[in-house]
């Protein structure tokens, strides 16, 4: 394969190199450009050719090479001839990264091909190196004015701090950057804050900025740098903020030092420093504690996770903590009472974790928190409004509709709006979409009062539409597709039926899912007893608990609902479902926050028959609310369970679930199949009628004619 045909099968990747950076390329998100302060998500994918990006608010236009380097490369930024911002790194190390990145069978660039991308190289080179020597020399100068400003002090920040970090003055500065591409920018006054002996931050002191003007309010010249990089090579508590003016605050305070990123971009190049940091001590004796104070929104919670997830990569102890509260940042916290952040970082230093503020803040955010309906009337009235965060256990014996009970919450929520992630161990991806899509057509022929036209999952699946179905049948199912089409990229579903996962497994994608994202999603586990062992030589049931365990800590650690799925052994046939059911799936009894056992209705009675009861076409079912920790225990809440449809109905309630399905009260005898209404029809066969208005079923090719009974025992080994 050509050189060219390469570099265009790596730019081809650009959308899936951007999602393994957390971002959806259907909105616009915080460019990608280090050297822009950008503060609404101003940078966005070039949908028409697919292979860049775009920031309206530096002009950056970037390809997946570009992002490479700035992202793992981390090269320096300078300005191209029209003074728009370009990565300046050698083409070839970007390429040969891709092709190891996306298993690309390729040479790297040869040596024509390297020179060619060297002379552009030496002249971005020789242009930053004008720069370096302007910078310089601008910040020797703002040095020896920095009295010539008052606006250090009225952000809190002494002269002795402001010297001791290299802080200076300029009345009229013009950015050099600017300068040397022939650009004539108006001059203002700007506050120097040096981040390397090459590089500052140039911000302006003005007030009432324009809104034109607040875009440009934060300038960065030279490379990018951590500002007060040094502090890194200590062991002593370290806090990590976004802005410079907030690391100068806290270190303005004494209690602790303070490091600042410049931007939620900039999680690469901290690691990267403090990789290097680490790899100058001995015997892991590198041991800073690292304290995560990010800006309060979904960069800055972004931010916090890759930094966490990347200190925790390399053994550090690090907290997440909240350092300004009641205020934007912690520079606002200083000039608002310098004594009270005093002690709040003293606090914070003692103890990080401050699990009693943290459930001041837990209750305080649980004011806003809303219920996620699960989509059953009588089931969301017990659960005080739906799912909370917690670990939800709904179990029942073999066969009895858990996955379809699960799968039916799933589309509900996800119909909504909130996205779920439904790991399958035991059907595969296509099964579950297809139950969904057979529900759907059981829900239009019941509205429309034609069971006739609702159609199973293995009918479904066995294709041949145009032939086997009916113009209202195949309409119907079309209906349905679409129906399911306007949520279901809402439901991740993972496949695990061929390689089963770990609840480790389920964990990392669920903590890569919730950083790349910023969503959280509602997360379901079917089932509990087939997932792949943590430890193969412990005990089964030690497995399971292990598993139970950590899914309550996921529930936790994201604020999240997740629920498993239980199955009991074949001594819970014929006995009421009760905790004791529970008794092999590990510690979920004690673990879990709420418990659900299914049975079907009579179960436990003496003349009950587990067989008769199971063969029903529609199945009375009851879910027994055996453990609800923080609401009523011991409901029974009836359900009408249609197997074949992939159905549960909640019998006082709407039928709800389609798009255009009508909120009212639904006699339950219409979604019946019964003696008087058509079954679904079976490949090869045709509905007729007796004199008597009786339904038989003919079939095509043998012309053989059988009565109701007949047709349902075909039916019933067809399904």
């Amino acid at each position: 394969m050509s050189n060219s045909k390469v570099k265009d099968q790596i730019k081809q990747q650009l959308p899936d190199f951007l999602n393994g950076q957390g971002i959806s390329i259907d909105k616009p998100f915080t460019c990608l450009n280090p050297e822009h302060d950008d503060k609404k998500p101003s940078m966005s994918f070039d949908k028409k050719d697919g292979k860049h990006v775009h920031c309206f608010g530096c002009g950056a236009y970037w390809d997946i090479f570009d992002l490479i380097a700035v992202t793992k490369l981390h090269a320096q930024i300078v300005a191209d001839n029209q003074g728009k911002p370009v990565p300046n790194f050698n083409f070839a190390d970007a390429y040969s990264l891709a092709i190891k990145m996306y298993g690309i069978n390729a040479e790297p660039l040869t040596t024509s091909n390297k020179t060619e991308q060297n002379q552009v190289k030496n002249e971005q080179l020789g242009m930053q190196s004008k720069v370096n020597e302007i910078n310089q020399k601008l910040v020797a100068t703002a040095q020896s004015n920095l009295q010539n400003t008052d606006y250090f002090s009225k952000r809190g920040i002494s002269l002795e701090t402001a010297k001791a970090y290299g802080l200076g003055y300029s009345s009229e500065w013009v950015s050099p950057k600017a300068i040397l591409n022939g650009a004539k920018p108006e001059a203002s006054p700007r506050l120097i804050i040096p981040t390397s002996n090459t590089s500052y931050i140039a911000r302006d002191v003005r007030n009432d900025l324009t809104e034109a003007e607040q875009k440009y309010a934060k300038m960065k010249e030279g490379q990018v740098h951590i500002f007060n990089e040094q502090a890194l090579s200590k062991n002593q508590p370290i806090f990590i903020v976004e802005g410079e003016i907030d690391a100068l605050s806290i270190i303005e305070t004494g209690v602790a030092q303070a490091v600042a990123l410049g931007s939620t971009s900039n999680v690469n190049l901290f690691a990267k420093c403090v990789s290097q940091q680490q790899n100058q001590f001995k015997n892991n004796d590198y041991q800073p504690t690292f304290l995560i104070a990010m800006d309060n929104d979904s960069a800055g919670q972004l931010a916090t996770n890759r930094l966490t997830n990347t200190l925790n990569k390399l053994h550090l102890t690090n907290y997440d903590v909240q350092i300004a509260r009641g205020h934007k940042d912690a520079n606002e916290a200083l000039v608002a009472n310098r004594k009270e952040f005093e002690d709040e970082l003293a606090q914070t230093v003692k103890d990080p974790n401050n699990y009693l503020q943290g459930l001041l803040d837990y209750i305080n955010n649980s004011q806003d928190v809303q219920a996620i309906p699960t989509g059953f009337d009588n089931l969301d009235k017990v659960l005080d409004g739906g799912l909370y965060e917690g670990l939800y256990g709904i179990g029942a014996i073999s066969s009895l509709g858990k996955t379809t009970f699960a799968l039916q919450i799933a589309d509900y929520i996800a119909m909504n709006g909130r996205p779920v992630m439904y790991f399958a161990l035991e059907m595969g991806r296509y099964e579950l979409m297809t139950k969904s899509i057979s529900r759907h057509t059981f829900m239009n022929a019941s509205i429309d009062h034609k069971p006739e036209l609702a159609q199973t999952t293995r009918s479904i699946l066995k294709g041949k539409w145009q032939k086997r179905y009916s113009k209202a049948q195949l309409a119907n199912v079309t209906k349905s597709i679409e129906q399911y089409g306007d949520y279901y990229s809402n439901v991740v579903i993972h496949d695990g039926t061929e390689a089963r996962p770990k609840i480790s497994d389920i964990q990392k994608v669920v903590d890569d899912y919730v950083l790349r994202t910023g969503e959280r999603p509602v997360v379901i586990i079917d089932y509990l007893q087939i997932l792949k062992p943590e430890e193969p030589s412990a005990t089964d049931k030690a497995n399971v608990t292990t598993s139970v365990n950590a899914m309550k800590k996921l529930a936790t650690k994201h604020h999240i609902p997740v629920i498993t799925i239980s199955s009991f052994n074949r001594d819970s046939y014929n006995t009421k479902v009760s905790m004791k059911s529970f008794k092999e799936s590990g510690d979920i009894e004690y673990s879990s926050d709420v418990l659900i056992g299914l049975q079907l209705t009579g179960t436990g009675d003496e003349d009950f028959d587990v067989d008769h009861a199971k063969a029903q076409e529609c199945r009375e079912i009851q879910a027994v609310i055996l453990k609800n920790r923080n609401g009523q225990t011991g409901d029974t809440l009836d359900f009408a369970y249609y197997p074949m449809f992939n159905f549960y109905l909640d019998p006082e309630a709407s039928l709800k679930g389609n798009s255009e399905a009508p909120k009212t009260t639904i006699d339950t005898a219409t979604l019946k199949v019964n003696a008087g209404d058509t079954l679904p029809i079976m490949d090869g066969w045709e509905v007729t009628s007796a004199k008597n208005g009786e339904h038989l079923y003919r079939n095509t090719e043998t012309s053989e004619v059988i009565d109701e009974m007949q047709y349902k025992t075909l039916l019933g080994n067809q399904r």
